[in-house]
């Protein structure tokens, strides 16, 4: 018995060790494809769409993208990043009355004049009236009455090239691009406004103005309530309409859809980072358990690694990350500690791997030809499948495992020791109570040299 359970021992401190290799790659997948930031974005337009059934997929994509790019919210990188690249400067947190007066800023920030100012100036380049000079400058002013709107173009190096650049034919090409940003994002906030008056929000300057100053007034009456309970009734005061409605009543389910979404993801990727590191360090389970089965001496060795590993700091910060890992977007975390731990955890992996590379049980890939030969020669297909099968049940998996099987081990350690020891007194008193039956052979008559 103790033999079978130090077998699963083994097994589990293997693969909780190439588990965190498993956790490492899949949190930089997850973080190189932004998969928060685009799960959340994507789950904000299904919100836009509910909220207003003709809003356009791409318009409704198009305000989540204004959203989740702001710089309270998102903005890790600016304008210099290419469209299709925008997804990086998603946030991944946002709170329920956070996007309500997001769209509410948005919309504020526009103002009619802004259209008719931008279609004036094209009329008069397209007729060769005025020059791009005259009419960047007409627009510029314009633009700067309404400073939001213009942040939110993020046409700032834009602007400016087009104001130095000396060709006539490279300047009006750039004033061109520079149309076409100011366009969009015109048809955009009157889209937006427009779903706004249909839902109940006539003016959302005014309305946004209005829930500022009651939920000032609310932390000035009753300070002891939290932000969110302030702004939430400010909200319900004051913007009380379809539009908040709609919001109010979605947000929370729309959140555990986006949740799911990131858990799939997540899925996919840990699958992916699991057949990574399962071929590229050959680690077949069918031949670790082989291993441990024949090896007294390998599995005496990780029965005592076992318990330290299991207690190890680092390994339980790390596995308390990975835990955090799934967590659903629009909930806070400190960036600072998981960075610590990602580094942590790096060092440690890099330790516990020469463990099991100095034992033999995981191949380091030195060049393509030693590789595929210890694949010819040493690992299975199936045991390397298997192995991709247990190291995508993740760290937090096997990390309860390991705790589970130690605590039985010791306590089957224990109960065999106390068996052990009944077995040896109960030798020992019946030793010393069975009399010992005199031999009949003794005396005269079993003496072959006795004389009489």
């Amino acid at each position: 018995m103790l033999k079978s359970l130090d077998i699963l021992l083994g097994l589990s401190v293997v693969m909780l060790i190439a588990s965190m290799a498993v956790t490492l790659i899949s949190q930089a997948i997850l973080n190189l494809l932004a998969s928060r930031g685009r799960n959340l974005h994507h789950g904000l337009a299904d919100l836009l769409e509910l909220l207003d059934p003709r809003l356009a997929r791409a318009d409704a994509e198009a305000i989540a993208d204004k959203v989740l790019s702001q710089q309270t919210i998102g903005g890790r990188f600016r304008s210099w990043l290419p469209p299709r690249l925008r997804f990086l400067s998603y946030g991944e947190v946002i709170h329920r009355e956070e996007f309500v007066k997001s769209l509410l800023e948005l919309a504020a920030a526009y103002d009619a004049g802004i259209k008719a100012e931008f279609d004036r100036v094209n009329a008069e380049l397209a007729n060769g009236a005025i020059t791009v000079n005259v009419g960047l400058a007409a627009l510029e002013s314009t633009l700067r009455e309404h400073p939001a709107f213009l942040k939110s173009l993020e046409a700032g190096r834009l602007i400016h090239k087009v104001k130095t650049e000396t060709g006539v034919n490279k300047q009006k090409r750039l004033y061109q691009k520079l149309k076409a940003i100011v366009g969009q994002r015109i048809d955009l906030a009157e889209k937006l406004g427009q779903t706004l008056r249909d839902s109940g929000i006539e003016t959302p300057a005014a309305t946004l103005k209005n829930v500022r100053m009651l939920a000032l007034q609310f932390e000035k009456s009753n300070p002891e309530l939290a932000q969110d309970v302030r702004e939430a009734n400010a909200l319900l005061q004051e913007a009380a309409s379809d539009f908040l409605a709609v919001i109010y009543l979605n947000f929370d389910n729309l959140l555990d859809r986006v949740k799911l979404r990131f858990t799939a993801t997540a899925r996919t990727a840990s699958v992916l980072s699991a057949a990574l590191i399962a071929i590229g360090l050959q680690l077949d389970a069918l031949a670790i358990i082989n291993r441990l089965a024949m090896d007294e001496q390998m599995r005496s060795a990780f029965v005592q690694l076992a318990p330290t590993f299991a207690q190890d700091e680092a390994v339980k910060a790390k596995v308390g990350g990975d835990g955090k890992s799934s967590a659903k977007p629009g909930q806070s975390g400190d960036a600072a500690s998981e960075s610590g731990k990602s580094a942590v955890g790096l060092e440690t992996e890099k330790y516990y791997l020469n463990v099991l590379a100095d034992r033999g049980l995981i191949t380091w890939p030195k060049d393509w030809q030693a590789w595929q030969e210890n694949w010819q020669q040493n690992a299975s297909l199936p045991g390397v499948v298997l192995s991709i099968f247990l190291l995508s049940l993740g760290g937090p998996f096997w990390y309860n495992a390991l705790s589970k099987l130690l605590q039985l081990r010791s306590g089957l350690a224990r109960k065999d020791d106390e068996q052990k020891a009944i077995r040896q007194s109960s030798q020992a008193a019946a030793a010393t109570e069975t009399p010992v039956a005199a031999n009949p052979l003794q005396g005269e008559r079993g003496d072959l040299k006795a004389l009489g």
